[in-house]
């Protein structure tokens, strides 16, 4: 393939306000040793401020801030790298309270003038998914999962449990979970049931057995006296009495959010491609009706239903203000919308949330790294403006692995059944389709360093190495058994290395198709795999964390580097091979010298999640470290090495 020296000519998204980079929050927050952070996490939640001027966004790596006129960021809210799965503000909107997905994490106060940290409440109560102030904002309410629903109620001033319960469920939770308004009422689900409780007592009020699956998305009315939910069917249900009041069927797309306007009379429903309905609420609190809007975005009345089209991933949160006339919609695609609901504008506010890095590289100018995530995106960052292009690769079912060519203009998506598909940067477009030899999910994918070859390793163990120009598969490889957990290709081409879940590691040769077994058979699972660049060494990342490194050669073991931060998840030498960094499942990374195979630094602690790709600069000063939190950092190496020695 030919090789890509400038950047690929994209438009930029627009919606962009004048101070998107006014001020540099890429450098935020950030863990000692890191220089930027790209890409601001993935999005979990949306909450307006009650005057309407700020906008608060719940994501991996904390809560931000944005200014709702401008679409500026004014503040990251972060303690210990949080993973941040909802917030509420107080009715006054002087303080914002955050909830952790964390199992041992805690709700955070933080002043939303000075944009400091107040307080913390309920140290170690698990993870929260639910936060509520009450309406004159001296009690907070959250709620989350154990074994069950926990509810409590907390005193915001002394950080006291005012009072609690814990409500069991006799089936699989799910993450549909809310409070009412005034917090006399707690609704979950689990698949065809429905559960509302009282939380003044504890007790279940309502069992209500439906004949689908609900678990999509649940929200009160503002007067918390109707229940609304549904996944592909809506349903009303009056809280007192459990009775159902109105119904929606027929609605073919799986529902996400929920939410109603703060007058009642509107319910938004935002489903997982991306479109937001609004519904028309009618009736009284005993008697309440459902009936779809009766025009189209366009005006146009060939439709009973309204449709809001601009997001082109899943919808992953909704809020309104409080005046009712402006909807935020926060999506899987990284994008953040406000619309205007009577003129149905949009506007974009924000962008740069992603979902899960799963490839990471440079183009050969060697300033423009190339990401591709879990949101089906693939994104150009220039590492010196922090500045970003977005091209969004439609792919509609479910991808288990990406990668991209060395040249930047080939992603190829691994999905359910036997189809690879391979995605032209240039034209936008799927432009073939290999049809793999076998069934299941295919789980890891490589391009060859002359982006010649492609390798497919799927979950029966088979590893299949495929000519791109021509389109031909090339060879089977069958000595796995168990699903393939890491590839790689040796820096000349003619070697791949795979490794599976049940523990084996095979070197292949591509012309003869001979394979050497490495012994690892006293060796935990490997999950990456890193040949040096003279190609004479290759690294196994190991679910212990430990690092074995091999004679490529000869399949000879000759070191371990241990290193004891949980599963090691990925593996990078530098350009002059004289360091290793890896990457952990607990969002660590570790810098090794292979001249001597000890650490060069202690583990730094770099992101909320997994990290998934490391990928050096083209002079070996920078190492990027990309993850499932949704975020890529800059590291120094001199930096790093600076810290290390204080």
């Amino acid at each position: 393939m030919k090789k890509l020296w400038l950047l690929i000519v994209i438009p930029l998204i627009t919606g962009f306000s004048a101070h998107s980079f006014a001020q540099d929050y890429t450098q935020w927050h950030l863990p000692e040793g890191a220089t930027a952070r790209l890409g601001k996490g993935s999005i979990n939640d949306v909450k307006f401020s009650p005057n309407g001027t700020r906008l608060a966004v719940a994501t991996s790596i904390g809560a931000w801030l944005y200014d709702t006129h401008t679409g500026e960021e004014l503040a990251l809210f972060n303690v210990e790298r949080k993973n941040v799965r909802t917030l509420a503000f107080s009715p006054d909107g002087k303080t914002l309270a955050t909830g952790s997905l964390s199992q041992k994490g805690a709700i955070q106060l933080w002043d939303i003038d000075t944009s400091t940290h107040v307080s913390t409440i309920g140290k170690s109560i698990g993870a929260v998914d639910v936060l509520s102030f009450s309406e004159d904002g001296k009690t907070l309410a959250s709620v989350g999962w154990s074994r069950g629903i926990v509810f409590h109620i907390w005193d915001v001033n002394t950080g006291l449990e005012v009072s609690r319960f814990v409500g069991l469920q006799d089936s699989n939770n799910s993450d549909a979970l809310v409070v009412s308004p005034n917090h006399h009422f707690v609704a979950s689900v689990s698949r065809n049931k429905v559960f509302i409780w009282n939380s003044l007592t504890g007790s279940l009020m309502h069992l209500i057995g439906v004949d689908y699956d609900v678990a999509g998305a649940l929200t009160f009315s503002p007067d918390s006296k109707i229940l609304a939910g549904g996944r592909r069917k809506i349903r009303l249900w009056n809280v007192e009495t459990g009775k159902q009041t109105s119904k929606l069927d027929g609605y073919t797309i799986r529902l996400n959010a929920l939410t109603f306007t703060p007058d009642g009379k509107t319910l938004a429903g935002g489903d997982s491609i991306g479109d937001i309905k609004l519904w028309k609420i009618a009736g009284d609190g005993n008697k309440v009706t459902l009936s779809r809007m009766l025009r189209t975005i366009g005006g146009e009345q060939l439709s009973k239903s309204r449709i809001l089209k601009e997001h082109i991933r899943p919808i992953e949160a909704l809020d309104f203000k409080a005046d009712g006339k402006t909807l935020a919609s926060a999506s899987r695609d990284g994008t953040i919308q406000l619309w205007d609901i009577h003129t149905e504008n949009p506007s974009l506010m924000t962008m740069g949330h992603t979902k899960s890095v799963e490839a990471l590289g440079f183009l050969e100018d060697g300033k423009t790294l190339v990401s591709v995530g879990s949101d089906y995106t693939m994104r150009l960052w220039d590492t010196e403006t922090k500045n970003q292009q977005l091209i969004p690769i439609n792919h509609g079912s479910h991808v288990f692995s990406i990668a991209f060519s060395q040249d930047g203009k080939t992603v190829a998506l691994g999905s359910v059944g036997n189809d690879l598909h391979l995605w032209d940067a240039e034209t936008k477009d799927f432009f073939a389709t290999f049809k793999t030899g076998y069934k299941g999910s295919i789980d890891e994918i490589v391009f060859s360093p002359n982006d010649e070859i492609l390798a497919c390793g799927r979950r029966g163990g088979i590893v299949e190495l495929w000519d791109i120009s021509n389109r031909q598969r090339i060879s089977i490889f069958e000595a796995h058994d168990d699903k393939i957990s890491a590839l790689a290709f040796s820096p000349n081409g003619k070697t791949v290395a795979s490794a599976s879940k049940n523990q084996t590691l095979f070197l292949w040769d591509i012309d003869t198709g001979n394979e050497t077994n490495l012994l690892t058979e006293h060796f935990a699972e490997a999950r990456a795999l890193a040949f040096s660049p003279d190609g004479k060494t290759l690294a196994s990342g190991h679910r212990d964390g430990f690092i074995h490194l091999w004679d490529a050669g000869t399949g000879e073991y000759f070191s371990i580097l241990i290193g004891h931060a949980g599963s090691v998840t990925a593996l990078v030498f530098t350009p002059d091979g004289k360091t290793l960094a890896n990457g952990s499942s607990n969002g660590l990374v570790r810098l090794w010298n292979t001249d001597t195979y000890t650490q060069i630094s202690d583990a730094l602690p770099a992101h909320t999640r997994s990290v998934n790709k490391l990928t050096f600069s083209p002079d070996g000063r920078t190492l990027f470290s990309g993850s499932a939190d949704g975020t890529i950092l800059i590291w120094d190496l001199e930096e790093i090495s600076q810290v290390n020695n204080k």
